[in-house]
């Protein structure tokens, strides 16, 4: 079971991994991150600009404008302050409302200008950084952050979004790091606690990550972000019957998107149940915006390789009456996919014939197609046509990427026929190209044979 949940990572499970650091936008709307960002500054000379008597004269007048709710006002007397162009406290204050504004290149540009005559000012970088990382300049953002550390600054707030950009740039032991330290001083804020157990997960210290989860989940169960990401948590703790209650929570309450969805039916494919699974997969093509078409061929693939062929035809007609462009150059290999995938169903449990020659009219169209090759080679082996299925075979080897498979396939039907010197050649062939288990396992099967 392990395995498989391990392929439902790899192969489907993408709604907010490791790697992909949730959304902070919920920071910004926080008592405390208003606080922080709007306070006040204190009077060190080596991090803070000294305010002299002109400007606070034009700071408090702004002051008293927002203690009475009036924020143009507080704006204007900043604005229109003759000492706004020389004035790094000036610009700072006004820069700050801007960015509360959502005027964030104005907020930008006037944090910078105050860097430029006061370049040690501590929390000008900082809330410099806010503002780059609100317009997703996380790099610029993170150079900023670091000067502010570097000018003495730890609070929790800089700390924190430190160790969000170090997420983004996939370094979880920094992330850990700096999201640990911000928890210390801000131990109220979930987004610290949330990016620490992202981290722990990215560092595969998966049970610590999601006793994090759960602890944040039972003090704010109606965050359905939580519940998504502690799914993945749970699939690699080997728990995928809770995983599923998670990830269907999120999507009855029209909260999952069509990759979470999609992954939804995968863990019911593998908990056995491809009812709830097709059903699950079809939601994530109705979804808007859908999954991926590379994404859902995946899933038929998973439905044909366990034999499920009638839920695999459901799921292609389903793909082929949605608006997935097919007709596309890029797509075409996709087609292939889908193509491959309509004529095994009907040389397993159709007309044959017609399946053959669904893959011999791909073949004109693309006739390196590996994988229609070997199939169809499979059809004129079961049909007695063992030459042919021997050349089809051998023009597959050709194909780099998949010489393994045709090898394989070359020394099985080798096999069939009692030909066993000829197949340990193809097989040993075929494990020179993938020494798998798999492959020498069944090497060694066959030249016990041919002794």
């Amino acid at each position: 079971m392990r395995c498989l949940l391990s392929t439902i990572l790899l192969l489907g499970f993408s709604i907010a991994s490791s790697s992909e650091p949730l959304s902070i936008d919920p920071l910004w709307k926080s008592e405390f991150f208003r606080k922080t960002v709007t306070g006040s500054f204190g009077l060190d000379a080596r991090i803070e600009p000294r305010i002299t008597v002109d400007e606070e004269f034009y700071l408090e007048k702004s002051a008293k404008a927002m203690a009475g709710e009036d924020r143009k006002a507080a704006i204007k007397a900043l604005a229109d302050s003759p000492l706004l162009d020389e004035s790094p406290a000036i610009q700072f204050n006004l820069a700050n409302l801007q960015f509360e504004e959502g005027n964030l290149e104005k907020a930008v540009a006037l944090f910078k200008s105050a860097l430029t005559q006061f370049p040690n000012f501590r929390d000008a970088h900082r809330n410099l950084a806010i503002a780059l990382l609100r317009d997703e300049k996380f790099e610029e953002a993170e150079t900023h952050l670091i000067r502010s550390i570097e000018l003495g600054s730890a609070d929790g707030l800089t700390m924190g979004l430190l160790g969000y950009c170090h997420a983004l740039k996939e370094h979880p032991q920094a992330a850990l790091s700096a999201y640990r330290h911000a928890s210390l001083t801000q131990p109220e804020e979930r987004q610290w606690r949330i990016g620490e157990a992202q981290s722990l997960q990215a560092l595969e210290q998966t049970r610590e990550a999601n006793a994090i989860f759960q602890e944040l989940i039972d003090t704010q169960p109606q965050d359905l972000n939580l519940w998504r990401v502690q799914a993945e948590a749970l699939i690699s703790l080997n728990e995928p019957i809770e995983a599923i209650a998670n990830l269907e929570l999120a999507h009855r309450a029209h909260d999952l998107p069509a990759t979470g969805i999609l992954s939804l039916g995968h863990l019911y494919l593998q908990a056995d149940l491809p009812e709830l699974a097709l059903e699950r997969y079809e939601a994530a093509i109705d979804t808007e915006p859908p999954v991926a078409l590379e994404r859902i061929l995946t899933a038929v693939e998973m439905l044909s390789n366990q034999r499920l062929f009638s839920a695999t035809q459901s799921l292609i007609e389903k793909i082929e009456l949605s608006n997935y462009d097919l007709t596309s150059g890029a797509n075409q290999k996709y087609v292939g996919k889908l193509t491959r995938a309509r004529a095994l169903i009907e040389l397993e449990s159709g007309d044959a014939e017609n399946g053959a020659k669904q893959l011999e009219a791909w073949l004109t169209k693309e006739p390196t197609d590996a994988l229609a090759l070997i199939l169809l080679a499979r059809f004129k082996e079961d049909s007695g046509l063992r030459e042919e299925a021997e050349m089809l075979l051998e023009q597959a080897a050709e194909m780099p990427q998949h010489e393994a498979e045709a090898l394989l396939a070359h020394g099985r039907l080798l096999t069939s026929i009692g030909d066993y010197a000829s197949a340990v050649e193809k097989l040993e062939r075929a494990a020179r190209a993938d020494p798998s288990e798999r492959v020498e396992s069944y090497l060694e099967a066959v030249r016990e044979l041919a002794e």
